[in-house]
């Protein structure tokens, strides 16, 4: 661009001292032309790169997630110089003044407010708004027709002569108040720079599909955005005064306060008390006219705040100051990671004690990182160790079989064998384990399937076991059909016990037994609260049709007639049975059993220690439910 300023220079040169003849200023007409649309290419240019190096610049600067705040009829420079600073910012406006032809008498026109607020506002944190600052637009119907609308009735507002100005902020700022209502329970923080305070009558218009219908005249005030302003009289003036209040605060107001002016006044609002009038603690002025009128005041809340500013010219740097330096400090909650007084995190500011509490820090986090760490291995050695019974319930084929044989294992029955494996080589169809017990030999077909099964499927072990007596010569073969069934759903809302009754007489009859691998992997829980042996539950392997795991020797209590405390306490009638404080007993619900211990125990309205007889209460260490049964271990 500077050698095109030069060219353009001795062009111009040129042109006065040449001689007026027609093939200069062909010339002079063809190169200004040339010049212009290369000139205006630099500029382009120019414009491109300065734009690309406002956006590099932005892409550099870190966002602070919190604060988030809310612009509201702010200067484009305040945003602007805001956003370099890293601030989450959102925009919003009470919306334009709109001129309306209401040229003649009876002449008017139905308008909507154009306000324009963000759909999440009640999750920001700081809210900006410039009440002086607006702009005025022309009236164009379709700016006020709704393209989308539901429903056989719709508001909006009448403009009639003689009104030609439109002003839809005051009613904007009633909305806006509504949608600050929505922020509860938490801090939020409102900041106003002042306007002359005004009011504007509405007629609301309800039209439907015959007419529209005027509705009854509403008030709104430019400051209707909060519960109560205590605004006096519209003053205007630029000699102020700064009132002591946080000194940092003061000192910026001093700072900013030249070329400053006030447009309203405000009073320091009061009530009656014990026969005078006291001052509302939670008002403090900020600034006062020289007449002593309050032109800038904060009020605090426990969670709402407000701080009306006079018009103050640099607000971009004063804003920035404002919330970079003063703010965090009176707002902490708003500004998570204020990064203000920093250099306090240096070690040569450290306090007293604070090195060596860091490194105890330290060193808890790292006892606590290495306790971590073994939980996760040992998590993962357990889930490793006991996959077996998450095998019960899902795998089919080998890999259920192998998981049978490692609870068969752990239920310590001997010598067991992977008999079909290592018979793979056979046509026959054989079992699948096989079991050396005391009684003689017990044989199994495992079977994983994604629906029940069939009477096939039940009766093939059958024939195993006739083939088993005959080459043993001997009837004390025992079989078993051990189905993984609907492995597909959770055990729990599998059909479950999944035989048909013609299915479990047909396995009494054949003195062979019918057993679900989700009946195994409860086993193993009874098993290890004590509740069934390991020897009984061997033993229940032999049984004959529907073979199911039950504690052994218990003597029935009672089903309880009342329950208390979401099932702590329990109403029973007990006859001939001894019950006594901290001894444990058995709760059946469904075919499931689980121990509770006796807490207490209340006869006639009085703890006692025992009971035998009677209407009594039991206090449980566990919570049981309706229809629950109750029994005990039986005495010897």
């Amino acid at each position: 661009p500077a050698d095109t300023d030069a060219k353009a220079s001795k062009l111009a040169l040129f042109t006065i001292f040449t001689p007026n003849l027609p093939l200069a200023g062909k010339l002079h007409k063809t190169v200004t032309c040339k010049l212009k649309k290369t000139m205006g290419f630099f500029k382009e240019k120019k414009k491109e790169k300065k734009e690309l190096a406002n956006l590099e610049e932005k892409a550099e600067v870190k966002l602070i997630e919190r604060p988030r705040i809310c612009c509201i009829d702010t200067d484009k420079a305040v945003i602007s110089n805001l956003e370099s600073k890293g601030y989450n910012l959102s925009t919003g406006s009470l919306g334009s003044k709109i001129k309306v032809p209401n040229s003649t008498r009876r002449e008017n026109h139905q308008l909507l407010p154009n306000h324009d607020f963000p759909l999440n506002l009640h999750e920001l944190d700081i809210f900006i708004i410039d009440l002086d600052n607006f702009e005025t637009i022309d009236y164009y119907q379709e700016d006020h027709i709704r393209e989308m609308h539901t429903g056989k009735s719709s508001f909006c507002l009448l403009s009639s002569f003689p009104e030609t100005l439109f002003d839809p902020r005051p009613i904007a700022a009633s909305f806006l108040r509504n949608e600050l209502y929505k922020i509860s329970n938490r801090e939020y923080l409102l900041i106003a720079f002042s306007s002359s305070n005004y009011e504007v009558e509405y007629e609301p218009i309800k039209v439907t599909e015959g007419n529209a219908r005027r509705q009854n005249i509403e008030k709104h005030s430019i400051y209707s955005f909060w519960d109560y302003i205590p605004y006096r009289e519209v003053k205007y003036g630029k000699e102020i005064s700064i009132c002591k209040s946080i000194e940092d605060l003061q000192r910026l107001l001093e700072k900013y306060k030249t070329n400053s002016f006030y447009n309203q006044t405000f009073e320091h609002p009061t009530r009656w008390n014990g026969g005078k009038n006291e001052k509302y603690e939670n008002y403090f002025p900020l600034v006062k006219n020289i007449n002593g009128d309050i032109v800038s005041y904060v009020e605090v809340n426990e969670f709402h705040n407000l701080i009306i500013f006079p018009q103050i010219e640099d607000k971009a740097n004063f804003l920035s100051e404002f919330l970079s330096k003063i703010a965090p400090s009176i707002y902490p909650a708003l500004f998570p990671y204020s990064t203000t007084f920093d250099w306090k995190k240096q070690e040569e500011y450290w306090l007293p004690n604070f090195s060596q509490l860091l490194e105890d820090k330290k060193a808890i986090e790292k006892e606590y990182q290495d306790k971590l760490d073994k939980n996760e291995s040992d998590i993962v050695s357990n889930n490793k160790k006991f996959s077996f019974l998450h095998g019960l319930v899902t795998k089919t084929g080998d890999e259920l079989v192998e998981s049978v044989i490692k609870f068969l294992n752990w239920l310590e029955f001997k010598n067991v064998t992977d008999f079909d494996s290592a018979n793979g080589s056979s046509t026959i169809l054989e079992e699948d384990i096989q079991v050396d017990i005391p009684e003689g030999l017990l044989i199994i077909e495992c079977k994983g399937i994604g629906g029940t099964s069939t009477d096939a499927d039940c009766s093939q072990i059958s024939k195993i076991k006739h083939r088993r007596c005959k080459q043993r010569n001997a009837f004390d073969v025992f079989a078993l059909y051990l189905v993984n069934h609907q492995r597909y759903q959770p055990p729990l809302k599998r059909q479950n016990p999944p035989f048909t009754e013609h299915q479990v007489q047909d396995a009494i009859n054949d003195e062979r037994g019918l057993l679900t691998t989700w009946q195994l992997f409860q086993l193993y829980e009874l098993v290890q609260s004590e509740i069934i042996s390991k020897e009984a539950a061997r033993k229940a392997f032999i049984n004959y049709g529907l073979i199911e795991f039950k504690p052994q020797d218990l003597e029935y209590i009672d089903e309880p007639l009342e329950l208390f405390e979401n099932g702590k306490i329990c109403i029973v009638n007990i006859k001939d049975c001894l019950l006594e404080i901290d001894k444990e007993i058995i709760v059946e619900k469904n075919g499931k059993y689980v121990k509770s211990k006796i807490v207490d125990i209340q006869l006639d309205g009085k703890s006692v220690k025992s009971a035998k007889e009677g209407e009594i209460g039991l206090k449980l260490s566990k919570p049981i439910k309706k229809k629950s049964k109750l029994w005990k271990k039986a005495s010897r």
